[in-house]
């Protein structure tokens, strides 16, 4: 096993780096490939809002420092003081932390377990997985779903949804007054869309490139549907927008705001940006009655809300740290495996060779406990003749650890 894993996140990374760093789902597999002509082999892509990582089972480890660096168009001196890298135990302990939400910047999320498995899913379409990595993929997931059912994490109310609201509600009051406009119509604006619309505010609309998929959201929530290209026009109408799309550049400009907030007469609105790379130029940040957050200020506020889950992180470690033990155990096993053949086989060898010359000493009329005796000891000699070879043959800085392991695999006493 050369387990790696290369990558980027919330924690080692600002805003501005992550959202360059991000791939597409189309991207994946061109870049899979990519990796694959420079002999990177077992390899998997995992990219989110919030991470980017390499998982690889070899020893690639700089060509894939350079290609991160090459890739995005970067020096690899700017990128490696941001970069992480995992190997082996370190890496198992990562991606099970990973899958389950304990290294997500809200504690327990659910969505990256799914993300977790598109990666999987994409790798094994394009024929970069392998064998080790199959298995090493499928142990993340049964531990994330045991952690999920066995302990607490994740089952804490506050959400993104609930932060979005409650800021929505010390600015504008009460909810219900308020115009909203959700630009995009992916899975989380699904969720946050039908949390706000428990609010009852006055008007919920889904602006999307395909107007089949936003009607088909809006028909959900009791909202209305625009097409993506019309927000320009319409935008200065809504009091809070919620923006969350996969475009790699910015939909929502600062010319496009500054003309809303004139038409507003200065009457304020909340911008929420969850998408990465951004949606909306920081910039507009800077204007009067504007007040702009993005999925990091979203999402450390939700972490300060959630409760103290000591007890269910501890018992999610402790499940981590059994899985990795098992892991590593029948890794070994497998490993070891081919000498244990051998070793068996050499035993059986020696074994049939003494029944044979017990056989023939038996048909020349000898006794029973002379064959026996004769049988007994030339067994014990064979079997003990190389180890203790190898542990006098030994080098002075070698017998002590030759001599460990002999205990260990006779169960020896003092």
């Amino acid at each position: 096993m050369n387990l790696n894993i290369i990558g980027l996140n919330h924690k080692t990374a600002p805003l501005n780096l992550r959202e360059r760093f991000v791939f597409q789902s189309d991207q994946i597999s061109h870049a899979l490939l990519d990796l694959k002509s420079k002999k990177v082999s077992q390899v998997a892509i995992l990219s989110t809002c919030n991470r980017t990582e390499i998982y690889f089972n070899g020893p690639k480890v700089k060509i894939i420092y350079q290609w991160l660096a090459n890739y995005h168009h970067l020096k690899l001196t700017q990128l490696k003081k941001h970069l992480y890298h995992y190997q082996n135990k370190s890496a198992l302990i990562h991606s099970y932390r990973v899958a389950s939400g304990l290294d997500s910047m809200i504690l327990g999320e659910t969505q990256i377990l799914g993300q977790m498995k598109q990666a999987f899913k994409i790798a094994e379409y394009a024929g970069t997985q392998g064998k080790f990595l199959s298995s090493f993929f499928q142990t993340v997931f049964s531990a994330a779903k045991e952690i999920r059912s066995q302990t607490n994490i994740g089952t804490s109310n506050t959400t993104i949804a609930t932060t979005i609201v409650s800021i929505s509600k010390k600015i504008f009051g009460d909810i219900s007054q308020n115009k909203i406009i959700f630009v995009g119509a992916g899975e989380m604006t699904e969720l946050i869309a039908k949390y706000f619309n428990k609010y009852r505010p006055k008007k919920i609309v889904i602006a999307n490139r395909s107007i089949l998929r936003g009607n088909t959201l809006a028909k959900k929530i009791n909202g209305e549907a625009c097409l993506l290209g019309e927000i320009n026009d319409q935008i200065h109408n809504y009091d809070v927008v919620i923006s969350c799309t996969g475009s790699q550049l910015p939909i929502i400009g600062l010319g496009m705001i500054e003309r809303a907030i004139k038409i507003r007469k200065h009457k304020p609105m909340l911008l929420i940006d969850l998408a990465i790379p951004r949606d909306i130029e920081s910039e507009t940040s800077k204007l009067n009655d504007i007040f702009l957050y993005t999925l990091d200020e979203i999402s450390e506020i939700t972490q300060q809300g959630i409760d103290n889950q000591t007890d269910s992180i501890k018992d999610a470690e402790a499940i981590i740290v059994k899985k990795v033990n098992d892991f590593l155990q029948k890794n070994n096993q497998k490993k070891a495996a081919p000498t244990i053949k051998s070793l068996r086989s050499k035993f059986e060898e020696n074994r049939l060779k003494e029944i044979n010359k017990a056989k023939k000493q038996l048909k020349k009329g000898k006794s029973i406990d002379e064959i026996l005796e004769s049988l007994s000891n030339n067994l014990s000699n064979k079997f003990l003749h190389h180890p203790t070879k190898a542990l006098s043959e030994s080098a002075a800085n070698k017998t002590k650890e030759i001599s460990d392991l002999l205990k260990k695999i006779y169960n020896l006493k003092e």
